[in-house]
């Protein structure tokens, strides 16, 4: 009995002794667990800031410049995904353009009228008399007037402005894009579909795809930058129609024709470009935030 009572003592005092070691661990439990998010949660917070300071994403209709402006490879991947839609929204805005109805409806007209009394006549011509343009001016008008001389413009055009985070040129790019590339569609289809031959003895003549790109860009760059630029690429889409003929590589017909539907999409295309941003209440001012020290341009809106 004496000995069970010690027994018991001992035990009692230990376990009187354990609850202060236990309190103490789960005290110091605590300490190392609130140390350890201590760090996690002064990490994470920069980061949710950072997420909420980014600017939402606009959809390319209600948007003007790069999706991403500070991120160019991120932004011409968006262009590139947005591409079939942004062409498909032109495409429809191009065939309901009174305008534009009205130059592709003459272009047909025109290319059977011509195509009945003048393709003769300018044939004899040539034969008669030969070329005027030498090989030189011939590779001029060939190579400067191909689609892809065109689209390779326009292309160097679009990176540039997304490089320099240039919004005006930048919009302007693509409106060339799209209307070259609805451009060339149309007169691979229209050739398809009326499979002429030409002078040369090559198929699928009318219309001339040279002609037709290159009024289309002139009509482009003339809309988008005015005179002092749009009247010399007329000119030269003059020249390239002329070199056409010159070189027996169209017929009178498919020139006529190429340059009426190339003013017609370039006209559509750019003139609803143009609504669109008028429609959003464009005006580029430059943007500065002292508080990040961010510079660039920004969307005005008078109320």
């Amino acid at each position: 009995m004496r000995k069970a009572g010690m027994l018991t003592a001992i035990l009692l005092s230990a376990a009187a002794a354990a609850q202060p070691a236990r309190a103490s661990d789960e005290a110091a439990w605590r300490s190392w667990v609130a140390a350890g998010e201590a760090p996690w949660q002064a990490e994470a917070a920069p980061t949710d800031a950072a997420e909420e300071a980014k600017p939402p994403f606009v959809h390319w209709s209600k948007r003007v410049g790069p999706a991403y402006p500070d991120d160019s490879l991120r932004s011409f991947g968006r262009w590139a995904q947005e591409m079939p839609a942004t062409v498909w929204d032109d495409t429809k805005a191009a065939f309901t353009d009174p305008f534009a109805l009205v130059l592709l409806a003459a272009a047909a007209g025109a290319g059977g009228i011509v195509a009945g009394t003048a393709d003769s006549d300018v044939e004899d011509h040539f034969k008669k008399n030969g070329s005027n343009l030498n090989t030189f001016w011939d590779s001029v008008g060939d190579a400067g007037g191909n689609p892809g001389t065109h689209f390779a413009v326009a292309g160097a055009m679009y990176f540039t402005a997304l490089g320099r985070g240039d919004v005006k040129n930048y919009e302007k790019s693509k409106t060339l894009i799209n209307a070259l590339a609805i451009n060339g569609v149309l007169t691979l289809a229209l050739k398809g579909i009326v499979h002429t031959e030409v002078p040369n003895g090559n198929e699928f003549g009318w219309p001339s795809g040279h002609t037709s790109s290159s009024f289309c860009f002139a009509t482009v760059m003339y809309n988008e930058y005015g005179p002092w630029v749009g009247v010399p690429c007329f000119a030269f889409a003059g020249f390239v129609g002329y070199e056409r003929v010159d070189a027996r590589n169209h017929d009178l017909s498919d020139v006529v024709s190429g340059a009426l539907i190339g003013i017609a999409i370039g006209h559509a295309v750019s003139k609803h470009h143009q609504d669109r941003l008028e429609a959003l209440g464009m005006q580029i001012v430059p943007y500065t935030d002292p508080a990040t020290n961010t510079v660039g341009v920004a969307l005005s809106k008078n109320f």
